[in-house]
C-alpha cells in the first residue's frame, strides 16, 4: 500500500459551460462560448447546442455520484455570464443554484464534509464584457473584481479555497496563438500580451477583493503544465549539449512559469493549481514553418516532434493523441525554476485525466483510466517524498463532458453521460477512485 499524507484532499473537477447546459445561456447567447459554439469551423459536431449534459437538472444526483466516490473534496466553476448580466446586475435564481450546490457538499458533519473549491472563471466571458474586448480591455479586469466581491460576500463563508483562473496559459495560446477558441486571433502577439496583462490585473484585484472579505481563505491559480524536454532523453540530464533544448526551455518558461512568476511577484498566491495532461518535444528547427502560419519561419519557437512517428518509440497516447507520461507530472512539479519561483508554497493537482473517443455505447469497463490514475499517482507520491508540498489531486472529470473546440465525442469521465437522455452510468475506473480516496492510497 503506498499511503498519502493524513488530511490529503481527494476530488473531482468540472467546470461550468462544460456541464450545466442551462438553455438560457445558449438560447439568450450570455457568453462568448453560447455564440462560439454555433462555429462549425472551431467546434466539432456533436456539440448538444449548449446542453452540455445538463447538470444543472441532475444536481443532486451529482452531488451523490461526488459523494459516493468517498472524495473530501470538489473543483467547481462558477458561472459569470449567467451570475452577472450587466455591471451591477447579478442573477440571483442562479445565485440560489450555487446555494443549493454548496448547501449539498457541506451540509453534513463534520468528517464527511466535501471541500468546495471555487474556481472563478473556467475559460468563459460575459458577452457583454467579449464585445467589448475582453481580457485586452482593462475593463474586464474591474468587472471581474466586482464579480468576485460579490461571490465572496454571498458565498465567502462556506468557500475556504478560490482559483481565479483555469490555465490562463491555454486560453492566450487558444485565444490568441491557434485562434480556436474566442477571440479566435492567431498569432496575435500584440492583442496576447494585452490580454495577459489584463488577467494578471484581474487576479491581483481578485485576490486583494477575496482577503479583504476572508483574510483566512487561500487564493490561488489552476496553471496548466506540460513536461517540455527534448527528443533525446541525454538532453533532458545535458540540456545544453544541443540547441535542441532551446525551444524546450523557451515554451516552459512561457506557458508553464510566466503567470505564475507574474503572481508571485504580486504576492498574490497562496498555492498553485497544476493541470498536467501530457509531454511536449519540440528540435531547433529555424527553416520549420510555423505551425499556424505556413509562410512564417518558427526560428527558436522549434518544431514540434511526434513520438508516434519515431522509430523504435515505446510511447502510448489517448483517443486525442496526447501522449500517456506520468512521469512528467513528477518532473514538472520538480523542475528546478518551478521549485525556485514557488518555494514550499501548497500545491494541488487540479485536473488530471484520460480522454478515450469512443460511440454513445457504454464503455463502463476502462481499465486504461484505472492505469492511468494508478499511474499517475505513484510519481505524485515519489514528488511528495522529494519535498514537493503536495495537498491534494482532482481527476478530470466526474462527468463526461463538453470538450471546448472537440464536442462532445472525448469523454474524461469517471461517469459515463448518455447525450440524449443525459443518464448516468459509472464506470469502473469510479469504484476504483473510490477506493484510492476510501483508503487515501493505492495498492
Amino acid at each position: 500500500m503506498i499511503k498519502f499524507p493524513h488530511n490529503f484532499y481527494w476530488g473531482t473537477a468540472t467546470a461550468a459551460f462544460q456541464i450545466e447546459g442551462h438553455p438560457e445561456e445558449y438560447l439568450g447567447k450570455l457568453s462568448d462560448w453560447s455564440e462560439w459554439i454555433d462555429r462549425e469551423d472551431k467546434v466539432l459536431k456533436p456539440t448538444n447546442n449548449g446542453r452540455a449534459v445538463e447538470h444543472y437538472q441532475h444536481l443532486i444526483e451529482d452531488i451523490n455520484l461526488i459523494k459516493g466516490l468517498n472524495n473530501n473534496a470538489y473543483r467547481f466553476s462558477f458561472n459569470w455570464a449567467r451570475l452577472h448580466r450587466a455591471p451591477g446586475e447579478f442573477d440571483e435564481n442562479t445565485a440560489r443554484f450555487y446555494d443549493s450546490l454548496l448547501e449539498e457538499l457541506i451540509n453534513t458533519n463534520t468528517k464527511n464534509r466535501i471541500e468546495p473549491f471555487a474556481t472563478l472563471v473556467h475559460f468563459v466571458l460575459p458577452n457583454w464584457l467579449a464585445k467589448q474586448g475582453g481580457w485586452e480591455n482593462p475593463r474586464t479586469a474591474h468587472e471581474f473584481k466586482n464579480f468576485t466581491e460579490y461571490l465572496v460576500k454571498r458565498f465567502g463563508q462556506k468557500i475556504k479555497y478560490w482559483i481565479t483562473f483555469n490555465e490562463p496559459n491555454i486560453f492566450l495560446g487558444f485565444g490568441y496563438e491557434s485562434g480556436i477558441w474566442p477571440p479566435g486571433f492567431q498569432n496575435d502577439w500584440n492583442r496576447y500580451l494585452k490580454a495577459y496583462q489584463g488577467l494578471v490585473l484581474g487576479h491581483q484585484l481578485a485576490y486583494k477583493v477575496i482577503k479583504e472579505n476572508n483574510p483566512k481563505a487561500q487564493v490561488g491559480v489552476a496553471q496548466n503544465l506540460y513536461c517540455y524536454e527534448p527528443y533525446d532523453q541525454d538532453l533532458v540530464t545535458h540540456p545544453w549539449q544541443s540547441l535542441d533544448s532551446v525551444p524546450n526551455i523557451l515554451r516552459k518558461q512561457l506557458h508553464n512559469h510566466a503567470f505564475i512568476e507574474s503572481c508571485v511577484d504580486l504576492e498574490a498566491l497562496d498555492f498553485l493549481g497544476v493541470n498536467y495532461y501530457t509531454r511536449f518535444s519540440y528540435q531547433l528547427n529555424p527553416q520549420a514553418a510555423d505551425a499556424i502560419n505556413p509562410q512564417a519561419p518558427s526560428i527558436f519557437w522549434g518544431e514540434l516532434l511526434d513520438r508516434a512517428e519515431k522509430k523504435n518509440s515505446k510511447s502510448k497516447f489517448n483517443s486525442l493523441g496526447w501522449e500517456l507520461y506520468p512521469e512528467g507530472l513528477y518532473k514538472a512539479l520538480t523542475d528546478k525554476a518551478l521549485v525556485r519561483l514557488i518555494g514550499n508554497l501548497p500545491v494541488f493537482i487540479t485536473e488530471n485525466g484520460y480522454c478515450k473517443i469512443e460511440k454513445e455505447s457504454e464503455d463502463l469497463e476502462d481499465p486504461e483510466r484505472i492505469k492511468f490514475i494508478r499511474n499517475h499517482l505513484v510519481y505524485l507520491h515519489k514528488a511528495i517524498s522529494k519535498g514537493v508540498n503536495l495537498k491534494g489531486y482532482f481527476y478530470w472529470s466526474l462527468l463526461d463532458n463538453f470538450e471546448w473546440a472537440l464536442g462532445m465525442n472525448p469523454r474524461f469521465g469517471l461517469v459515463h453521460v448518455n447525450h440524449s437522455s443525459f443518464a448516468r452510468t459509472p464506470k469502473e475506473s469510479y469504484h476504483y477512485y473510490s477506493q484510492v480516496a476510501k483508503q487515501n492510497g493505492i495498492i
